[in-house]
């Protein structure tokens, strides 16, 4: 195990945000008090709480009206969560992963153009008879 947890946001207002898991935890909801602020009207001012406790991970509903899931089901208090978890508040998923997992890998360099392809990178076709 390497890294950090980390919370990516896939789908919803913070796609594509990436939130480190420090030691203690998160809230996360819609008033600015939370660690991560979620601004949708399907979200709870208090929505959830992540809690990352010697190295375990857990998740709390702090008493939302639309409820937290974890993979599809419903949390009812306390729901020990994994790293590959996806994590649903409203309309927003979060996927639970570690920090060396969640980097972008770096953009390889360009490759050189092989001979068989046209000046404009495109394949060059070749022909095959079949009676030689």
């Amino acid at each position: 195990m390497a890294g950090k947890p980390v919370l990516v946001c896939t789908v919803g207002a913070i796609a594509g945000q990436t939130i480190e898991v420090p030691e203690g935890g998160l809230d996360l909801g819609r008033a600015e008090e939370n660690h991560v602020v979620i601004r949708d009207e399907g979200v709870s001012r208090f929505h959830a709480r992540l809690l990352f406790e010697n190295g375990s991970l857990w998740l709390q509903d702090a008493g939302s009206r639309n409820g937290v899931f974890v993979n599809g089901q419903r949390v009812s208090g306390n729901q020990a969560i994994k790293v590959g978890d996806s994590i649903a508040i409203a309309e927003h998923r979060l996927m639970v992963r570690w920090t060396d997992d969640a980097i972008e890998p770096k953009e390889a360099p360009p490759e050189e153009q092989p001979e068989s392809t046209e000046p404009d990178g495109s394949p060059r076709r070749r022909w095959f008879w079949p009676f030689s």
